[in-house]
Protein backbone atom coordinates (compact mmCIF):
# COMPACT_ATOMS: atom_id res chain seq x y z
CA UNK A 1 0.00 0.00 0.00
CA UNK A 2 2.68 2.36 -0.44
CA UNK A 3 3.95 5.02 -3.45
CA UNK A 4 6.51 7.46 -3.46
CA UNK A 5 4.35 10.42 -4.78
CA UNK A 6 1.11 11.28 -3.02
CA UNK A 7 -0.79 14.85 -3.43
CA UNK A 8 -2.53 15.62 -0.28
CA UNK A 9 -6.07 16.86 0.81
CA UNK A 10 -5.31 21.00 0.54
CA UNK A 11 -7.38 21.51 3.51
CA UNK A 12 -4.44 21.42 6.14
CA UNK A 13 -5.63 20.85 9.65
CA UNK A 14 -5.78 21.79 13.08
CA UNK A 15 -6.30 25.10 11.49
CA UNK A 16 -7.85 24.54 7.84
CA UNK A 17 -5.11 26.24 5.96
CA UNK A 18 -5.57 25.83 2.36
CA UNK A 19 -2.36 24.55 0.78
CA UNK A 20 -0.94 22.48 -1.70
CA UNK A 21 1.50 19.45 -0.68
CA UNK A 22 2.88 16.54 -1.46
CA UNK A 23 4.79 13.49 -0.59
CA UNK A 24 8.21 12.55 -2.51
CA UNK A 25 10.45 9.93 -1.64
CA UNK A 26 8.55 9.96 1.84
CA UNK A 27 9.33 13.44 2.74
CA UNK A 28 6.82 16.32 2.59
CA UNK A 29 7.34 19.18 -0.07
CA UNK A 30 5.20 22.42 -1.64
CA UNK A 31 6.66 21.41 -4.99
CA UNK A 32 4.43 19.50 -7.57
CA UNK A 33 6.46 16.41 -8.51
CA UNK A 34 5.84 15.47 -12.23
CA UNK A 35 3.01 13.09 -11.62
CA UNK A 36 1.30 11.95 -7.74
CA UNK A 37 -1.33 9.91 -6.86
CA UNK A 38 -4.41 11.72 -4.66
CA UNK A 39 -4.41 10.74 -1.25
CA UNK A 40 -7.86 9.66 -0.39
CA UNK A 41 -9.72 12.10 1.66
CA UNK A 42 -10.46 16.25 2.09
CA UNK A 43 -8.87 16.97 5.45
CA UNK A 44 -4.90 16.41 6.05
CA UNK A 45 -3.79 16.16 9.49
CA UNK A 46 -0.19 15.60 11.29
CA UNK A 47 0.39 12.22 12.65
CA UNK A 48 -1.35 11.97 16.19
CA UNK A 49 0.42 12.28 18.80
CA UNK A 50 -0.25 10.43 22.28
CA UNK A 51 1.57 12.18 24.59
CA UNK A 52 0.68 9.79 28.01
CA UNK A 53 1.01 6.53 27.04
CA UNK A 54 1.62 3.38 29.06
CA UNK A 55 2.48 0.71 26.19
CA UNK A 56 3.22 -1.94 27.81
CA UNK A 57 0.31 -2.05 29.94
CA UNK A 58 -2.79 -4.00 28.76
CA UNK A 59 -6.67 -3.94 29.91
CA UNK A 60 -6.88 -3.61 33.27
CA UNK A 61 -3.35 -2.26 33.59
CA UNK A 62 -1.69 -6.02 33.44
CA UNK A 63 1.70 -5.42 32.43
CA UNK A 64 2.53 -7.10 29.10
CA UNK A 65 5.66 -9.17 28.21
CA UNK A 66 8.51 -7.21 25.35
CA UNK A 67 6.72 -9.10 22.75
CA UNK A 68 3.10 -8.09 23.34
CA UNK A 69 4.35 -4.21 24.17
CA UNK A 70 5.87 -4.45 20.62
CA UNK A 71 2.34 -5.50 18.59
CA UNK A 72 0.65 -2.86 21.06
CA UNK A 73 2.81 -0.20 19.56
CA UNK A 74 2.43 -1.60 16.04
CA UNK A 75 -1.34 -1.26 15.99
CA UNK A 76 -1.09 2.53 16.74
CA UNK A 77 0.13 3.62 13.27
CA UNK A 78 -3.48 1.92 12.45
CA UNK A 79 -5.55 5.06 14.13
CA UNK A 80 -3.36 7.53 12.86
CA UNK A 81 -1.08 7.67 16.08
CA UNK A 82 1.97 7.71 14.80
CA UNK A 83 4.20 9.41 18.15
CA UNK A 84 3.92 8.34 21.63
CA UNK A 85 5.85 9.30 25.10
CA UNK A 86 5.61 6.35 27.22
CA UNK A 87 6.08 7.63 30.42
CA UNK A 88 6.51 4.59 32.57
CA UNK A 89 6.89 1.18 32.46
CA UNK A 90 7.68 -2.18 34.50
CA UNK A 91 11.24 -3.02 34.82
CA UNK A 92 12.19 -0.28 32.21
CA UNK A 93 10.41 -2.65 29.69
CA UNK A 94 10.06 0.06 27.01
CA UNK A 95 13.89 1.08 26.59
CA UNK A 96 14.42 -2.60 25.61
CA UNK A 97 12.24 -2.32 22.64
CA UNK A 98 13.81 -2.13 19.32
CA UNK A 99 12.58 0.14 17.05
CA UNK A 100 10.64 -1.53 13.83
CA UNK A 101 10.02 0.17 10.64
CA UNK A 102 5.79 0.08 11.84
CA UNK A 103 6.19 1.46 14.88
CA UNK A 104 5.16 5.20 15.56
CA UNK A 105 8.15 7.52 16.52
CA UNK A 106 8.41 6.56 21.15
CA UNK A 107 10.11 9.00 23.45
CA UNK A 108 10.36 6.44 26.52
CA UNK A 109 10.93 6.68 30.10
CA UNK A 110 11.73 3.92 32.29
CA UNK A 111 10.15 2.50 35.41
CA UNK A 112 8.21 5.03 37.69
CA UNK A 113 10.22 6.44 40.16
CA UNK A 114 8.39 6.61 43.92
CA UNK A 115 9.34 5.56 47.47
CA UNK A 116 7.62 2.49 49.26
CA UNK A 117 4.20 3.20 48.97
CA UNK A 118 3.85 5.90 46.54
CA UNK A 119 2.68 4.39 43.74
CA UNK A 120 1.31 1.02 42.47
CA UNK A 121 3.15 -1.98 44.31
CA UNK A 122 2.83 -4.71 41.45
CA UNK A 123 3.96 -2.10 38.85
CA UNK A 124 7.12 -0.82 40.05
CA UNK A 125 10.70 -0.62 42.38
CA UNK A 126 10.63 1.43 45.34
CA UNK A 127 13.06 4.19 44.87
CA UNK A 128 14.73 5.41 47.85
CA UNK A 129 14.93 9.31 48.32
CA UNK A 130 19.02 8.41 48.39
CA UNK A 131 18.69 6.27 45.15
CA UNK A 132 16.50 8.28 43.01
CA UNK A 133 18.81 10.90 41.31
CA UNK A 134 21.12 7.90 40.31
CA UNK A 135 18.59 5.61 38.92
CA UNK A 136 17.60 8.56 36.97
CA UNK A 137 20.77 8.95 35.52
CA UNK A 138 20.70 5.09 34.80
CA UNK A 139 17.62 5.49 32.57
CA UNK A 140 19.43 7.64 30.42
CA UNK A 141 21.73 5.91 30.41
CA UNK A 142 19.79 2.66 28.81
CA UNK A 143 18.12 5.30 26.57
CA UNK A 144 15.39 7.28 28.16
CA UNK A 145 14.14 10.35 26.65
CA UNK A 146 11.90 11.22 29.63
CA UNK A 147 12.26 10.51 33.37
CA UNK A 148 8.92 9.96 34.94
CA UNK A 149 9.16 10.89 38.96
CA UNK A 150 6.19 9.96 40.87
CA UNK A 151 6.13 13.75 42.60
CA UNK A 152 3.14 13.23 44.92
CA UNK A 153 0.26 10.60 45.21
CA UNK A 154 -3.12 11.08 45.85
CA UNK A 155 -3.87 13.26 49.58
CA UNK A 156 -0.22 11.99 50.46
CA UNK A 157 1.89 15.12 49.58
CA UNK A 158 4.91 15.24 48.16
CA UNK A 159 6.84 11.82 47.16
CA UNK A 160 10.31 13.18 47.57
CA UNK A 161 11.80 16.20 49.21
CA UNK A 162 11.19 19.90 46.96
CA UNK A 163 14.96 20.45 47.25
CA UNK A 164 15.66 16.44 45.97
CA UNK A 165 13.10 16.97 43.07
CA UNK A 166 14.95 20.35 42.49
CA UNK A 167 18.31 18.28 42.15
CA UNK A 168 16.78 15.82 40.09
CA UNK A 169 15.83 17.12 37.86
CA UNK A 170 18.76 19.50 37.20
CA UNK A 171 20.62 15.81 37.25
CA UNK A 172 18.77 14.53 34.32
CA UNK A 173 18.63 17.91 32.30
CA UNK A 174 22.14 17.72 32.49
CA UNK A 175 22.19 14.30 30.97
CA UNK A 176 20.16 15.49 28.09
CA UNK A 177 16.72 14.11 29.27
CA UNK A 178 13.54 15.60 30.66
CA UNK A 179 11.23 15.29 33.62
CA UNK A 180 7.47 14.13 33.37
CA UNK A 181 5.72 14.84 37.18
CA UNK A 182 3.12 12.83 38.40
CA UNK A 183 0.88 15.11 40.47
CA UNK A 184 -2.78 14.98 41.63
CA UNK A 185 -2.52 16.87 45.05
CA UNK A 186 -2.38 20.12 46.42
CA UNK A 187 1.82 20.75 46.67
CA UNK A 188 1.83 21.45 42.48
CA UNK A 189 3.39 24.40 42.94
CA UNK A 190 6.42 23.05 44.60
CA UNK A 191 6.75 20.90 41.65
CA UNK A 192 7.00 23.18 39.30
CA UNK A 193 9.54 25.36 41.15
CA UNK A 194 11.69 22.36 40.73
CA UNK A 195 11.61 23.02 36.87
CA UNK A 196 9.98 19.54 35.40
CA UNK A 197 8.95 19.59 31.94
CA UNK A 198 5.46 18.11 32.04
CA UNK A 199 2.66 17.80 34.93
CA UNK A 200 1.03 14.96 34.62
CA UNK A 201 -2.28 14.92 35.38
CA UNK A 202 -2.48 18.53 37.55
CA UNK A 203 -5.01 17.73 39.07
CA UNK A 204 -4.27 20.14 41.80
CA UNK A 205 -2.95 23.11 39.79
CA UNK A 206 -4.73 26.54 40.34
CA UNK A 207 -5.20 29.42 38.38
CA UNK A 208 -2.51 30.67 39.99
CA UNK A 209 0.03 28.32 38.62
CA UNK A 210 -1.40 29.00 35.26
CA UNK A 211 0.96 31.42 34.02
CA UNK A 212 3.90 30.59 35.41
CA UNK A 213 3.70 27.50 33.14
CA UNK A 214 2.99 29.30 30.51
CA UNK A 215 6.49 31.73 30.99
CA UNK A 216 8.02 28.33 31.80
CA UNK A 217 7.21 26.42 28.82
CA UNK A 218 5.63 23.23 31.52
CA UNK A 219 3.26 21.59 29.78
CA UNK A 220 -0.01 20.11 30.81
CA UNK A 221 -0.91 16.88 30.29
CA UNK A 222 -4.29 16.83 31.57
CA UNK A 223 -5.41 13.02 31.14
CA UNK A 224 -9.38 13.17 31.45
CA UNK A 225 -10.07 9.69 29.85
CA UNK A 226 -7.92 8.07 32.82
CA UNK A 227 -9.98 10.34 35.04
CA UNK A 228 -13.08 9.99 33.48
CA UNK A 229 -13.42 6.03 33.39
CA UNK A 230 -16.34 4.43 35.43
CA UNK A 231 -14.92 3.95 39.24
CA UNK A 232 -15.32 0.34 40.90
CA UNK A 233 -18.63 -0.67 42.69
CA UNK A 234 -17.22 -0.43 45.76
CA UNK A 235 -15.77 3.06 45.50
CA UNK A 236 -15.55 4.42 49.02
CA UNK A 237 -17.64 8.07 49.15
CA UNK A 238 -14.82 9.86 49.21
CA UNK A 239 -12.54 8.73 46.62
CA UNK A 240 -15.85 9.56 44.28
CA UNK A 241 -16.20 13.35 45.41
CA UNK A 242 -12.35 13.68 44.93
CA UNK A 243 -11.80 12.37 41.46
CA UNK A 244 -14.74 14.35 40.87
CA UNK A 245 -13.21 17.05 42.66
CA UNK A 246 -10.17 16.50 39.93
CA UNK A 247 -12.39 16.84 37.22
CA UNK A 248 -14.43 19.84 37.66
CA UNK A 249 -10.72 21.82 38.50
CA UNK A 250 -9.70 20.75 35.31
CA UNK A 251 -13.03 22.21 33.68
CA UNK A 252 -12.66 25.36 35.53
CA UNK A 253 -8.76 25.69 33.79
CA UNK A 254 -8.48 24.16 30.98
CA UNK A 255 -9.67 27.01 28.40
CA UNK A 256 -7.93 29.47 30.60
CA UNK A 257 -4.82 27.52 30.29
CA UNK A 258 -4.75 27.69 26.65
CA UNK A 259 -5.22 30.96 26.66
CA UNK A 260 -2.83 32.55 28.73
CA UNK A 261 -0.15 30.37 26.40
CA UNK A 262 0.11 26.93 28.51
CA UNK A 263 1.16 23.91 26.33
CA UNK A 264 -1.66 21.38 26.85
CA UNK A 265 -1.27 17.38 25.47
CA UNK A 266 -3.03 15.48 24.80
CA UNK A 267 -2.61 11.55 26.77
CA UNK A 268 -4.73 8.72 27.16
CA UNK A 269 -2.88 7.27 30.04
CA UNK A 270 -4.43 3.47 29.44
CA UNK A 271 -7.54 4.54 28.82
CA UNK A 272 -7.27 5.22 24.93
CA UNK A 273 -8.63 5.84 22.12
CA UNK A 274 -6.99 9.39 21.65
CA UNK A 275 -9.89 10.48 20.03
CA UNK A 276 -11.97 10.39 23.29
CA UNK A 277 -9.37 12.49 25.08
CA UNK A 278 -9.83 15.26 21.98
CA UNK A 279 -13.26 15.25 22.45
CA UNK A 280 -13.16 15.38 26.37
CA UNK A 281 -10.49 17.91 25.78
CA UNK A 282 -13.04 19.80 23.44
CA UNK A 283 -16.02 19.01 26.00
CA UNK A 284 -14.17 20.65 29.25
CA UNK A 285 -13.13 23.57 27.02
CA UNK A 286 -10.74 23.58 24.62
CA UNK A 287 -11.97 24.46 20.74
CA UNK A 288 -11.72 22.04 18.66
CA UNK A 289 -9.11 23.69 16.44
CA UNK A 290 -6.86 23.89 20.22
CA UNK A 291 -7.67 20.63 20.99
CA UNK A 292 -6.15 18.92 17.48
CA UNK A 293 -3.06 20.96 17.85
CA UNK A 294 -2.92 19.32 21.72
CA UNK A 295 -3.25 16.05 19.89
CA UNK A 296 -0.79 17.23 16.78
CA UNK A 297 0.97 20.66 16.10
CA UNK A 298 1.33 21.87 19.86
CA UNK A 299 2.81 18.42 21.40
CA UNK A 300 5.05 17.79 18.18
CA UNK A 301 6.95 20.91 18.15
CA UNK A 302 7.00 20.11 22.38
CA UNK A 303 8.41 16.95 21.57
CA UNK A 304 10.73 18.00 18.95
CA UNK A 305 8.91 16.20 15.80
CA UNK A 306 8.04 18.16 12.48
CA UNK A 307 4.62 18.24 11.75
CA UNK A 308 3.71 19.13 7.60
CA UNK A 309 7.10 20.84 7.34
CA UNK A 310 9.08 21.09 4.14
CA UNK A 311 11.40 18.55 4.00
CA UNK A 312 9.92 16.56 6.95
CA UNK A 313 9.42 12.57 6.95
CA UNK A 314 5.66 12.88 5.73
CA UNK A 315 3.62 11.14 9.28
CA UNK A 316 0.05 12.52 7.98
CA UNK A 317 -3.41 10.93 8.76
CA UNK A 318 -6.07 12.28 6.34
CA UNK A 319 -10.11 11.94 6.79
CA UNK A 320 -13.35 12.77 4.69
CA UNK A 321 -15.02 14.56 7.18
CA UNK A 322 -13.78 17.38 9.48
CA UNK A 323 -12.57 16.41 12.89
CA UNK A 324 -13.24 19.83 14.35
CA UNK A 325 -16.85 19.26 13.67
CA UNK A 326 -16.82 15.39 15.01
CA UNK A 327 -13.79 14.36 16.75
CA UNK A 328 -15.18 10.69 16.37
CA UNK A 329 -14.21 11.03 12.74
CA UNK A 330 -10.51 10.76 14.29
CA UNK A 331 -10.84 7.27 15.00
CA UNK A 332 -11.09 6.21 11.28
CA UNK A 333 -9.12 7.51 8.94
CA UNK A 334 -9.21 8.26 5.22
CA UNK A 335 -5.34 7.39 5.07
CA UNK A 336 -2.73 6.93 6.66
CA UNK A 337 1.38 7.76 5.92
CA UNK A 338 3.83 6.23 8.50
CA UNK A 339 7.27 8.43 7.27
CA UNK A 340 6.01 8.63 3.79
CA UNK A 341 5.01 4.86 3.40
CA UNK A 342 1.22 4.66 2.89
CA UNK A 343 -0.24 1.46 5.73
CA UNK A 344 -3.77 2.62 5.58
Amino acid sequence: MSSQRWALPTTLLPDGDERDLWVVDGRLTSRPPAAAERLPGRFTLPGLVDAHAHISLGAGQVPLDLKATAEALGRLPGTGVLAIRDVGSPDDLVLDLVPATAHPTIEAAGQWLAPEGRYYARLHRPVAPDDVVAAALAQVRAGARWIKVVADWTEAGLSYEPSLLEQLVDAVHDAGARVAAHTQGPDVSDIITAGVDSLEHGCGLRSTDLDVLAASGIAWTPTLSALSGPMPADAVPERVARRQGWLDNSRALLASAAERGVTILAGTDTAGPLSDEIALLIDFGLTPAQALRAATTDARAYLGLPALDGGAAADVVTFEADPREDPSVLSDPAAVLLRGTRIR
